[in-house]
């Protein structure tokens, strides 16, 4: 009876309320399909978002490679594939730890999106203590350890807690991301005390191409050995590799073919070993492309040169040689006499080696395919122009000279014998031997006034340079008298004859420019720097018009962060302060007016003459003052002073 009295109490089961969505008809899309095709006028006020339920974006359907494309200019560092130390390929004027957020915060959007950030993300992965911004000042706070008794804190090593997270998610998912690495670079103080959590991070990363390493695997430190053997063992596709002194019997197991057979550059510091055994080892690496060397007394003109019983010395792209007095330009040409070095050698630098300025042309001549060429070295003779002509230089492919002759400290400071040198560059310049030259690095001040065909800056007491002065001055100083001006003392300075702009003598006159009368017949752009300099500073010499005119150069102080050109695959700096003045450069134009040139005060601008400062043809841009008044023994204005002297 109780069961039969509850069953009034029993909800009934309704249907539910919701209507049921129709089912999509074949014959719907078909009529609206044709719909279309007989009326394309309506395609424009068609909703796409609408027939999709969804919001229509076309970016989300961007194909991979584009999406990459887009990416990378969002992170830049992450396609960075060159084998360059952590502090020499870090990106100026950008902070990398904000591009990288930025690039996670992209892959977060969609699946597409983040399938194609994971993959660049994980590409070339560089690790940096700081952010490069100005939320490093907050983030240095908030990572203080303070407590009750230290207010002050200590502060968290970044760089190291930030490897031990890369190498947790690296390990979880060996399979997906370790596999995606290809380049490591670590800060150097990182690299140098974390040997252990990097030996654990490189054993999940089999397509490993390069990896900055601590310095004593280089030179078979006992402390770095597992970390060697890990390497040797895990990351087999190893493109670049350095061995130093002590490193000797690792660089001739390196001859057996085994361990990087892939190695495309190599760096050889302080080596003593066998000649015939380090030829060897060279020539068991097929994909061999650079090559550096310094500090090597054992390499040698037999190095390059054909033997019977010895392979052959590799055809390399690029050949870097410091402090190797025993390699000559005999060597060079020997192994340049092959066909196949011939074609691969595009960059070569000789620092302080046995091949001297006077026999470069003879190495120039053979290189065919040569795109840069550095010769630092110093002389304590003039250059050799009394035993024979020296033939000029000349090579039909060189843009980049890098021709730094400095005296040695044990020659006068008076001699002046680097100007035989450079007068013997002029010449070269002059006979057109070089048509493809567009930048010249060179260590003496003068020389682009050699190109420009200006003489040479006369002494204080032959007038080469006088205060203007006014003529109630002139007359109280000179007496009206013009021999005992200090111009004519002597005959010193000739001024050159003002002629008409008809007369027929101005154009026999003005052709007399550069060296010999010769001119340069292409666009050059001439780095210089003097001893006592702290930048380089840059001329751009342009040639000589049709009809005699000369062209015109200009030099900038344009703060330039390019700086000087590096290797192209990590070899560091081709010569030595080349990055001195973080690449500055100083402010002159050479405008031609003619058949002449005019040299603009530095820092006016190029249309302006000599005005003094705050008059009219100097008033409408601030520039320096060739002639300042002379202030009291007092000094200047007190807001003039500088602080810190």
């Amino acid at each position: 009876m109780k069961f039969a009295a509850m069953r009034f109490f029993r909800r009934s089961k309704k249907s539910s309320q919701l209507p049921k969505s129709p089912k999509k008809s074949v014959q719907d899309d078909f009529e609206r399909d044709k719909y279309r095709l007989y009326h394309p006028h309506q395609n424009e006020f068609y909703d796409y978002a609408a027939q999709k339920n969804s919001v229509f974006a076309p970016w989300l359907e961007l194909p991979a490679p584009i999406l990459e494309r887009v990416f990378s200019f969002v992170c830049p560092h992450c396609c960075d594939e060159s084998y360059e130390t952590c502090e020499q390929s870090a990106l100026e004027d950008a902070c990398m730890l904000c591009d990288l957020r930025d690039l996670s915060h992209a892959g977060q959007v969609c699946k597409r999106w983040r399938k194609t950030a994971v993959k660049l993300m994980y590409h070339s992965i560089r690790i940096d203590s700081v952010h490069y911004c100005e939320r490093e000042i907050d983030l240095s706070e908030r990572r203080k350890r303070r407590s009750r008794f230290d207010r002050n804190g200590l502060p968290e090593d970044t760089a190291s807690a930030r490897l031990h997270l890369l190498c947790r998610s690296l390990r979880e998912d060996p399979t997906r991301l370790g596999a995606l690495v290809q380049y490591l670079k670590t800060p150097y103080m990182l690299r140098e005390s974390s040997a252990s959590a990097l030996a654990r991070t490189i054993a999940v990363l089999p397509n490993l191409r390069y990896v900055d390493l601590p310095e004593g695997l280089f030179s078979d430190d006992p402390a770095y050995h597992t970390l060697k053997l890990e390497v040797q063992a895990r990351c087999p596709g190893l493109r670049k590799m350095t061995y130093a002194g002590g490193s000797e019997r690792s660089l001739e197991a390196l001859g057996s073919g085994n361990i990087w057979p892939n190695i495309e550059v190599l760096e050889l510091a302080r080596i003593n070993m066998d000649p015939a055994a380090l030829r060897r080892v060279l020539a068991a690496l097929r994909h061999l492309r650079a090559l550096k060397v310094s500090d090597c007394r054992v390499l040698d003109d037999d190095m390059f040169k054909y033997n019977d019983v010895l392979p052959a010395f590799p055809a390399l792209e690029e050949l870097v040689l410091i402090n190797t007095p025993r390699v000559t330009s005999d060597g060079l040409v020997s192994y340049l006499c092959r066909e196949d070095s011939q074609k691969q050698l595009k960059v070569l630098s000789l620092s302080h080696t046995g091949v001297q300025p006077s026999t470069l042309h003879a190495v120039l001549a053979r290189a065919q395919n040569l795109t840069t060429l550095s010769i630092i070295d110093q002389v304590d003779y003039a250059f050799p122009s009394h035993s024979g002509p020296i033939p000029p230089l000349t090579n039909w492919s060189l843009r980049t000279l890098r021709f730094e002759i400095t005296a040695s400290p044990t020659t006068s400071p008076y001699s002046s014998i680097t100007s035989g040198y450079y007068n013997y560059l002029a010449s070269s310049l002059f006979a057109g031997g070089l048509p493809r030259l567009s930048a010249v690095y060179v260590r003496d001040q003068d020389f682009p006034d050699t190109l420009l065909g200006l003489p040479p800056p006369m002494p204080g007491f032959a007038g080469g340079q006088q205060r203007p002065s006014s003529s109630s001055s002139a007359g109280m100083f000179g007496m009206g008298n013009a021999s005992l001006s200090p111009s004519s003392v002597g005959n010193l300075s000739n001024p050159h004859p003002r002629f008409s702009s008809n007369n027929p003598f101005a154009a026999a006159l003005g052709s007399s420019r550069g060296l010999g009368g010769l001119s340069l017949n292409q666009t050059l752009e001439v780095f210089t720097k003097g001893e006592d300099d702290i930048d380089w500073g840059s001329i751009r010499v342009d040639p000589f018009d049709a009809y005699g005119g000369a062209g015109n150069g200009s030099r900038s102080r344009s703060g330039s962060m390019s700086g000087r050109p590096l290797s192209s695959y990590g070899l560091a700096d081709i010569g030595s302060g080349w990055q001195a003045g973080n690449g500055t450069r100083r402010s002159t134009v050479v405008q031609g007016i003619g058949a002449s040139s005019l040299l603009v005060v530095p820092g006016g601008p190029a249309t302006n003459g000599h005005g003094r400062s705050g008059s009219a043809a100097s008033l409408s841009t601030p520039r320096e003052d060739l002639w300042p008044r002379p202030n009291s023994s007092h000094g200047g204005k007190k807001g003039d002073r500088d602080l810190w002297r």
